[in-house]
């Protein structure tokens, strides 16, 4: 009997153990809305409310529990909205930006589910878009995904400790196609280094039938037959019927006192298109973008930033001017400015003449376009 008793103590205090390991669900968000001015939408101005001008509105979920010897349960859903509207962005997905699970410790990160690729996470943080610029800081387009525009669907991630300095990262994107293994399948490589004021990041991404993979088509493209075409801007457009899509990049900056200065490089390639019903060109296309970009404390609660980025694509040549501001008004809370003015020059992916095209705004009629941002920013 006193063996018994033993057993239930012992097993009482697994339990109990157990029970109060340290967990939390945390419940966050963003909200943002501003007015937007378009010189040249279509062959007319435009003026508009317009959500999302230094990252999409959204609201997530994220936990944690403490399993002992430094490991952890991690899972992340997050949804994003249109706060205009009210409807659901992500093409209509409840947890379209991310809904993952995964384990943290000594060795580092795993996670599984939909998340957002390793390119756009390190990459991403050298470019406008992150510092000061939001959307409208996008390369052209934003083929290289450095504004994450698109996310990967089936991945499995992993990001190593810091060692060093150093810190790696690995995401393998399950293709789900059944005796197609390759057919969908994604590729993520990246590696960053930091010492004191000096950072730099390298970084490697290939998708196998993008169409589908990352845009949503219907179906994949079929040489000289139909295809619904997922995207719409003309910068691109026409080498969606691509089987593969790989982009490479680096990325570097410098912190001086109050200034921050970096730089990125990227190349996109859009490999093996094929001509559709609504993608008359075949063959292999590529864009090279260099930006530079300047960001400045001016004071505790203001920032102004400034860049440039050229983009060489086939035909097609096209430059952008960007500025920014924030104005802190307290830890949630901030106002902002975005800028873009782009200039487009060449035959475009369409077989047309290029026209300037802001990232997810509607493209001009001409070779120049300046979109404004005036907004509000609050996270909870």
């Amino acid at each position: 009997m006193r063996n018994h008793c033993k057993l239930f103590g012992v097993l009482g205090l697994c339990i109990v153990s157990r029970s109060f390991a340290a967990s939390s669900v945390t419940l966050y968000g963003t909200v943002d809305d501003g007015f937007q001015f378009n010189s040249n939408q279509g062959g007319s101005r435009a003026y508009a409310l317009q959500q999302g001008g230094l990252g999409s509105s959204k609201w997530g979920v994220l936990g944690t529990e403490d399993l002992g010897g430094g490991l952890s349960t991690i899972f992340n859903l997050e949804s994003g909205f249109d706060l205009n509207s009210g409807k659901l962005g992500n093409n209509g997905a409840l947890f379209g930006r991310k809904a993952f699970v995964g384990l943290s410790g000594p060795f580092g990160t795993v996670t599984v589910g939909k998340q957002y690729d390793l390119f756009y996470e390190v990459l991403g943080g050298y470019s406008a878009p992150s510092r000061f610029g939001g959307g409208l800081g996008a390369h052209p387009g934003d083929v290289d995904n450095l504004w994450g525009d698109f996310n990967i669907s089936n991945a499995v991630k992993y990001r190593s400790p810091n060692l060093g300095g150093f810190n790696a990262g690995a995401l393998y994107g399950f293709g789900n196609v059944p005796g197609a293994f390759s057919q969908s399948r994604t590729l993520n490589f990246t590696l960053s280094y930091q010492n004191g004021p000096f950072s730099g990041a390298v970084g490697y991404l290939d998708i196998n039938n993008p169409a589908v993979t990352l845009w949503n088509g219907s179906a994949a493209p079929v040489a000289g037959a139909a295809f619904a075409n997922p995207i719409t801007s003309p910068i691109f457009s026409g080498y969606t019927s691509a089987h593969q899509l790989q982009i490479m990049g680096v990325g570097a900056s410098y912190v001086l006192d109050d200034v921050t200065i970096s730089g990125v490089y990227t190349n996109t390639q859009f490999k093996d298109v094929v001509a559709t019903s609504t993608t008359p060109k075949a063959g292999n296309f590529s864009f090279n973008s260099f930006e530079g970009n300047v960001l400045w404390q001016v004071c505790v609660d203001v920032y102004l930033g400034a860049g440039y980025t050229f983009t060489k694509a086939e035909d097609a040549r096209y430059s952008q001017v960007n500025f920014g501001a924030k104005y802190i008004l307290s830890k949630r809370t901030l106002l902002y400015f975005a800028s873009d003015w782009m200039h487009a020059s060449g035959t475009d992916s369409t077989g047309h003449a290029a026209v300037a095209a802001s990232n997810n705004i509607g493209a001009s009629s001409n070779a120049n376009q300046l979109v404004t941002r005036i907004g509000i920013r609050h996270a909870f």
